[in-house]
């Protein structure tokens, strides 16, 4: 008797579970992106730079998702994402820094929390021409960047809550606010921390629009801003850009300025960049992009001269689909600071590739005036 009540729960368990997956529309997914990169760096000298040229096995944007929906009725679902890096390399493992969040979705647009990208960003990687924006090509490499220090705006943004209208007719807008969760009131001590961004985006047949612009406030006594402009800083990120799809081919353009004020006085960049893919066959894509970060201006104390100050990258490419989940890719990417980042940013700062940064750049007591990198990355990409 005992033996059939037990199997008796157990298979009621099994018939709820299978019930509660199939309302809740779970799915996995993810992108197992691997590649042998040969770097090469030149033009700078300097202790604590590393192996000025060295090979790697990198994986390049890696990860691991769940995601679902539930309808709510009335046009009115619930959904969810939760996403981890999940890289096989050297420090690789799963973690929680990729988009996750929940949310409601209808007739009202849609609203969400949680950790995510916000329009600055989302920008940036629509315009990208290099496979999910990842590796040594990927635009991030100069933008928002302000003379080599990291960008604020090309990261998931924890703690944050966004709107997003319903499409009308191609037109959608984006309101995203970051919490102040570390605000601390102690007396010269102060911190108070907190983001906002705008994002506009016009996406109908042939052509795509979107323009992001963020804010930054860093109400602090005890923390100095991200970009060495001093303490009550305000940093401000604002970007255009468009693309345009004709038969096989797409042309890409993108202009982001990146503004930080504080009791220093103010730094200011402008980035623009223009991109473009063709189809040479059915499954092959060349690719190719040109940005360019020109020169710091602005009245920072200890600072009078901006000269120098910008970087040059360009990027060619090819990727060829084997099936509508697996691509071979390989793409060169040359990047060259200019003679005087690294003496005006400070702290041995200096422009690195995006997301298949070298950390040489960065590297705290270097000279990284005139660095220059190439690199040449050839692998796999593959989407489940």
């Amino acid at each position: 008797m005992q033996k059939k009540l037990i199997a008796l729960a157990v298979a009621s368990l099994a018939s709820l579970s299978g019930a509660a997956f199939a309302q809740s529309n779970v799915t996995v997914y993810g992108v197992v992106d691997g590649t042998f990169d040969i770097i090469n760096t030149s033009g700078a000298t300097g202790a604590g730079r590393g192996a000025p040229d060295y090979t790697r096995i990198q994986s390049n944007g890696s990860r691991l998702g769940f995601k679902g929906t539930e309808s709510l009725g009335n046009g009115m679902s619930a959904f969810f994402q939760f996403e981890s890096n999940a890289k096989f390399d050297a420090g690789g493992g799963l973690d929680t820094a990729r988009d996750s969040f929940l949310g409601l979705k209808g007739n009202f647009g849609t609203v969400k929390l949680g950790n995510f990208s916000g329009p600055n960003r989302d920008i940036a990687s629509k315009l990208d021409v290099v496979i999910h924006s990842d590796g040594i090509g990927d635009n991030s490499a100069l933008l928002g960047k302000l003379g080599g220090r990291a960008s604020l705006f090309d990261t998931r943004y924890a703690n944050s809550i966004a709107y997003i209208t319903p499409d009308f007719s191609g037109l959608t807008a984006t309101l995203l606010y970051q919490a102040n969760e570390n605000k601390d009131s102690t007396p010269g001590a102060k911190v108070n921390t907190s983001l906002g961004e705008l994002g506009l985006n016009y996406n109908n047949g042939p052509v795509y629009v979107g323009f992001a612009h963020g804010k930054l406030t860093e109400k602090n006594e005890a923390i100095a801003s991200k970009f060495n402009v001093g303490f009550d800083a305000d940093t401000t990120e604002t970007r255009l850009g468009g693309m345009y799809t004709f038969g096989d081919a797409t042309v890409r353009g993108l202009f982001g300025h990146t503004k930080a004020d504080g009791s220093l006085g103010n730094l200011k960049q402008n980035v623009w960049g223009v991109a473009g893919t063709y189809m040479v066959t059915s499954n092959g894509k060349l690719l190719a992009q040109y940005f360019r970060a020109k020169d710091l201006s602005g009245s920072r104390t200890g600072v009078t001269d901006f000269s120098n100050t910008g970087a040059k990258f360009w990027v060619l490419g090819y990727e060829h689909s084997l099936s509508k989940r697996t691509t071979l890719l390989a793409h060169y990417a040359y990047l060259k600071n200019d003679d005087r980042v690294s003496t005006v940013s400070g702290n041995g700062k200096g422009y690195d590739f995006g997301d298949g940064s070298t950390g040489i750049a960065g590297t705290a007591g270097s000279n990284n005036n005139g660095l220059k990198f190439s690199g040449l990355q050839m692998g796999i990409n593959h989407t489940f």
